[in-house]
């Protein structure tokens, strides 16, 4: 039997202008949450969205 999971995280920083672009804010993120998983249980389908604003 197999199953699906959908997990959904919202991650919110708040401080000075980040210097990286949205893509590579995004690849960050994919690229360290995909650190966690274990190769063995298969390879995880990870989407990242990035909402920029100033305030």
């Amino acid at each position: 039997m197999m199953e699906k999971q959908i997990i959904t995280i919202k991650v919110t920083t708040k401080g000075d202008v980040c210097e990286m672009t949205t893509e590579e804010i995004r690849r960050w993120y994919e690229e360290k949450v995909a650190a966690l998983f274990n190769p063995e249980f298969g390879t995880p389908e990870i989407e990242v969205k990035v909402d920029r604003e100033e305030y």
